[in-house]
């Protein structure tokens, strides 16, 4: 099995790039041994329609689901398993310090707006180590934590929530995924039996996924869950003595949320707030810019309601600002008692929205309760205001 080894590196830092040069041999390693694609809906759960909208890579029944195949190339000329159903299978070494990047190409059958990804390591291919969903045709993805997802015998299973795998020293970060609609090129490849296309038939769907492989370093949060803007107490260890680290919110190479120097131990703690984030599980990330080491935790982004003014009088106008709802949403906003519709918000891709009204005549004197319901994942946000 081939890899490509990351020499360059345009996330942070020249310095981060030179850890990758350091030996790899003392590095333990994992080993992908699995992966299932899926048509999912937007909450990342598989629809209710089965069938060959699921591919593996596992030998499989024509009636379940495609093979999955996998290539070092858009074009798949550089296969890595295939082209028979037999040699589905996959058995991927996956070594710190490189980064990975696998072409999938599935049989077209069905169309869905959202698409689901499972990873499986080390021969346990009933619980997924990494679990991802997102748009079709995007390279927007997020940590899928559905209860409705596949094993790579495609049975239900809730997903994994998160979009790195740990074991034996070693964390697997999931840094690109995208999966698009048949199209040529690149789409025109792996037909049945053969990674020719096939006169005649039609496109397959395509798409790429990218592993990158850390040595591990430990992380932690203050709290399981919360809503945008709680304060997070952020806790790393296990990193080089006096080396500065970058937190991350989301993907590896986003702006970072946090940048700190370590202690003479290896050791900090950072106290954010928590971003504008859509709701479900959301990893954290802890990247070592000398010792390339990396940590990794997982929040869970519950839904809240914040309204500007906090206070008025009956007729008077105030807004709801909805976070932590789903990205693309519509969220229906309820004055509690008596309880009336307000009105809707749609939430951006962050899951944040806004929604201006007019504070009910019937309100009573004091702190009235504003509900926020998102139509899409049935999630509940809170907020008040003060009637005068």
């Amino acid at each position: 099995m081939t890899f490509t080894t990351v020499l360059c590196h345009t996330w942070r830092s020249v310095a981060f790039v030179c850890i990758l040069l350091f030996p790899l041999s003392a590095y333990p390693q994992t080993t992908l041994t699995g992966a299932i694609q899926f048509s999912a809906n937007s909450t990342g759960a598989q629809p209710s329609t089965p069938g060959q909208s699921t591919y593996n890579t596992l030998p499989v029944n024509g009636d379940c689901c495609y093979a999955l195949w996998l290539a070092l190339n858009p074009d798949a000329t550089s296969p890595v398993n295939g082209p028979s159903d037999a040699q589905a299978p996959i058995s991927i070494p996956l070594e710190a310090g490189n980064s990975y990047k696998y072409y999938i190409f599935g049989y077209p059958y069905m169309s869905f707006s959202f698409n689901g990804l499972n990873l499986f390591f080390d021969g346990n291919n009933s619980t997924p180590g990494i679990s991802v969903f997102g748009a079709t045709n995007s390279s927007n993805f997020l940590p899928n934590g559905s209860s409705s997802t596949l094993t790579l015998q495609v049975t239900p299973v809730a997903g994994s929530g998160r979009a790195s795998y740990s074991a034996d020293g070693v964390i697997v970060v999931l840094t690109g995924y995208e999966f698009h609609t048949p199209a040529t090129p690149p789409g025109d490849v792996c037909q049945g039996y053969t990674f020719a296309a096939a006169p005649g038939d039609v496109a397959d769907y395509f798409g790429s996924f990218t592993l990158q492989v850390f040595p591990a370093a430990a992380l932690s949060l203050s709290q399981t869950g919360g809503s945008p803007g709680t304060k997070l107490t952020i806790t790393g260890s296990g990193f080089a003595a006096t080396e500065t680290v970058d937190v991350y919110a989301g993907h590896i190479g986003a702006t970072p949320l946090s940048t700190t120097t370590t202690d003479s131990s290896g050791s900090f703690t950072v106290i954010p707030r928590e971003p504008q984030l859509p709701h479900g599980p959301i990893d954290f990330y802890a990247v070592g810019l000398s010792s390339g080491k990396l940590g990794a935790a997982t929040l869970s982004v519950t839904p809240g309601l914040l309204m500007n003014p906090g206070a008025g009088a009956p007729g008077g106008t105030t807004t709801a600002h909805v976070l932590g709802f789903g990205a693309g949403e519509t969220v229906d906003v309820y004055w509690n008692n008596p309880r009336q519709l307000l009105g809707a918000a749609t939430a951006d891709a962050v899951g944040s929205g806004a929604l201006t009204f007019t504070i009910p005549a019937t309100a009573s004197p004091g702190i009235n309760g504003v509900i926020g319901v998102g139509q899409t994942t049935k999630a509940i946000g809170i907020g008040g205001v003060t009637v005068e």
